[in-house]
């Protein structure tokens, strides 16, 4: 969005675009959603004024006064180029809920065809092997969650990583990947797993002689291309069962859908905590994860800021996302490392403290690096509207979930003042992960066995 656009609307109107385009740019998101509530639509112009009048209300979640807007560019300009655009994504995001519920009755039909057409053609299981597909070229949550699986069952049965690309040097030492290329060189027999359902399968869904499939839908974006999936096991001659995993029960609980929690096994082994929780109150405060700009808030520039105002060191690691808003402050501030420059568990290690907030328009369906954070006994401040794994905290046992930024302060100061307190919540969120892959190992071993 370009925030430099010089304004001409009526004074009082340009004065709040002005000032909300600034407090933007700085990462004051949450001073930029005040003002523009006193934004009128009716009191906008110019065409171009109002557009970045839309861009910047969908910013701060604004969204019936974005549609507002928009449908007063449609008044302006009813052929602008942008306007069907901005009024289709203003809808989106007010219907969103109701297209969740249709998308998943949508993949619960195709589901249960699919599976009818399995049972009408029966045949013994007699291949153990388990091939697990994923594409393995950039660091995620979704990439970890296919590693963690591997490791978990490599040991109890026959199992095959598998990449749709050439995998990120990253994951090279962790386990022996197999890049598919073309039929000659592709997964076959056994149960087909796939993690995550946004990169391309070739034709595997239709030709891959596959005794069953498991597939683990983790992004809300992705829902017609879980239907698209479904849509093309219907026409694999093997017509193997399929059944779907969700990275939380939250995430199968929004689409209504049947299917199976399975947390990201987090290696335990590898995460551990080698420093000692300092007692001191000279504390860092931070969070890692991919360099996505909905991964983070509109108004963390403001929440970091704060945090370093009150003497935290501030660390970020894929903080690259919003690297702008800090660009002009003087003195101390966040620590921007960037993605995959640190590995994840020493970043971790360097902390104290692990926050996690995204922007209320992202669905965080699992949310890996709250686990990691845990697995590492460092206490977490999460805000849990939309995050997957945040039914796993229980407030005040081992974590924290806030609604409010004066919340999480409030919180945060806390723990600052109590070293003690550090130490019991951090101990007692790697228990919980002890706890949930001792009971999750079971059932999980018996699901991909068959």
């Amino acid at each position: 969005m370009n925030l430099s656009f010089s304004f001409d609307t009526g004074l009082q109107q340009r004065d709040i675009l002005h000032r909300a385009a600034a407090l933007l740019q700085m990462g004051e998101g949450g001073k930029a959603r005040e003002a523009l509530l006193g934004v009128r639509a009716h009191r906008i112009f110019d065409l171009q004024e109002a557009v970045i009048a839309v861009e910047m209300l969908l910013d701060v979640n604004l969204v019936d006064a974005a549609l507002a807007m928009a449908e007063r560019v449609r008044e302006i300009d009813p052929l602008h180029p942008e306007c069907a655009d901005l009024l289709t994504e203003c809808r989106f995001l007010i219907d969103r809920p109701a297209n969740w519920r249709r998308e998943g009755s949508d993949i619960r039909a195709a589901l249960e065809h699919v599976n009818a057409l399995a049972r009408a053609h029966p045949r013994l299981a007699t291949d153990r092997h388990v091939h697990i597909v994923c594409n393995l070229d950039s660091l995620g949550g979704t990439e970890r969650r296919a590693l963690n699986l591997h490791r978990m069952l490599c040991t109890h049965m026959p199992t095959t990583l598998w990449s749709t690309a050439p995998p990120h040097a990253a994951y090279r030492d962790e386990a022996p990947i197999r890049l598919i290329e073309g039929r000659a060189e592709a997964p076959s027999g056994g149960t087909l797993a796939l993690i995550g359902t946004y990169y391309d399968c070739n034709d595997l869904l239709e030709r891959g002689r596959f005794e069953r499939m498991i597939i683990c839908h983790n992004l809300m974006e992705q829902n017609q291309k879980l239907l698209s999936y479904l849509k093309r096991i219907e026409n694999n001659p093997a017509h193997p069962p399929v059944e779907l995993t969700f990275p939380s029960t939250m995430f199968g609980d929004l689409l209504g859908l049947p299917g199976t929690a399975e947390y990201s096994a987090v290696d335990l082994v590898r995460f551990q905590r080698r420093r000692e929780h300092a007692a001191t109150t000279d504390l860092a405060i931070g969070r890692h994860g991919r360099a996505y700009a909905y991964k983070y808030h509109f108004n963390d520039g403001a929440f970091f800021r704060d945090l370093v105002a009150r003497g935290y060191r501030v660390r970020l690691l894929g903080g690259s996302a919003i690297e702008r808003v800090f660009s002009h402050d003087a003195g101390a501030r966040p620590e921007l490392i960037a993605e995959g420059a640190v590995d994840a568990r020493d970043f971790l290690d360097s902390l104290d403290l692990f926050v996690f907030r995204k922007h209320p328009q992202w669905v965080e369906t699992g949310g890996a690096v709250i686990l990691e954070a845990m697995a590492m006994e460092l206490p977490v401040i999460v805000f849990p509207e939309l995050c997957g794994c945040a039914e796993l905290i229980v407030h005040g046992e081992n974590g924290f979930l806030v609604s409010s930024e004066a919340e999480a302060f409030e919180t945060i100061e806390r723990l600052r003042a109590a070293p003690d307190l550090r130490r019991r919540i951090g101990g007692a969120a790697r228990q919980t992960l002890i706890e949930l892959q001792r009971r999750q190992q079971p059932e999980l071993l018996a699901r991909y066995r068959g």
